[in-house]
């Protein structure tokens, strides 16, 4: 790519990287207010841990934890709670027959998560539901889209996100605030690989958007806000953007080079998660959409 070594001499590598323990972590205490992070891999903060046979780990440095220390400073103190699991989808959610990696049956990521809000309903509480992306992530991966894999990844997350949805909220207690994700398209930096993938950058782009615009909708319908990560990391601005000694690219493909590890060389890229400064953006989304003062409606 292109891009990479002036990346890296301007000094856009994504920091630190703080291992942690890969198991999800839940606990439960009444003295303050909960945060229970559901997802898949971005929601351990997971970055690539530049080992080729697994290419990935479990961080501290992720958006739950930038989340945790935003409030912080508004005197709010989150018991973090991460159950999430690498790979999941809206439609892996609701699998009680097939197991993944992190759980054994018959627990899964939503009996957890359930189990959790019922035991947990008097007190007040954060809970971020980052689903979605995966459902389409493995039809954008390679050189050429795989139309009819997005179609059915997006036919998942209509039918299958609501369903999970639902069951969340019955669960929760009255002091409970949702917030839903759209993304951001990472995939958009295939337009720094030569011409030839120009169209492919725009293809995934053009995917990326018919998500986002089905999980608003999913949302809305939910009455749940949205963090707005197609906003955030400006995946609709194409106007031009220099980057010293590459030239006039796309703003998008710029924000999928700073807040991603999409436009590193190997052995730690390319890859489609957030780095430190991109997970901090999500982080920034999702407070943006919290009531404040910190405040929690009641979930009807």
């Amino acid at each position: 790519m292109v891009a990479v070594t002036v990346l890296l001499s301007l000094g856009f590598v994504a920091g630190k990287r703080s291992g942690a323990d890969s198991s999800p972590t839940v606990r439960s205490s009444s003295g303050q207010p909960f945060y229970l992070v559901i997802g898949a891999s971005s929601s351990q903060g997971v970055q690539p841990s530049g080992v080729p046979s697994s290419n990935s780990r479990r961080t501290q440095d992720g958006y739950a934890n930038d989340v945790v220390a935003l409030e912080q400073k508004k005197h709010v103190n989150f018991e973090l709670n991460q159950i999430g699991c690498p790979g999941e989808t809206a439609e892996s959610m609701l699998n009680t027959a097939v197991a993944d990696h992190c759980y054994t049956l018959p627990t899964t990521q939503l009996t957890l998560a359930l189990n959790f809000l019922h035991a947990n309903q008097s007190r007040a509480g954060l809970v971020t539901i980052d689903l979605g992306f995966n459902d389409i992530r493995p039809c954008l991966t390679g050189p050429q889209v795989i139309e009819s894999c997005v179609t059915q990844g997006l036919n998942y997350v209509r039918n299958d996100l609501p369903k999970v949805l639902t069951q969340l909220k019955a669960a929760a207690g009255p002091q409970v605030h949702f917030v839903g994700f759209n993304y951001e398209d990472p995939f958009v930096a295939h337009y720094l690989e030569g011409p030839a993938s120009i169209a492919n950058a725009q293809e995934t782009l053009t995917d990326m958007g018919r998500m986002d615009q089905v999980l608003n909708s999913v949302y809305a319908n939910a009455k749940i806000p949205v963090a707005n990560l197609e906003g955030t990391f400006e995946s609709l601005n194409s106007s031009p953007d220099v980057i010293p000694n590459v030239g006039t690219v796309p703003v998008n493909v710029a924000f999928a080079c700073y807040y991603t590890w999409m436009c590193q060389p190997k052995p730690f890229g390319p890859d489609d998660h957030p780095n430190n400064p991109g997970y901090m953006l999500i982080a920034e989304a999702i407070v943006k959409v919290l009531p404040g003062p910190w405040r929690i409606p009641v979930v009807h």
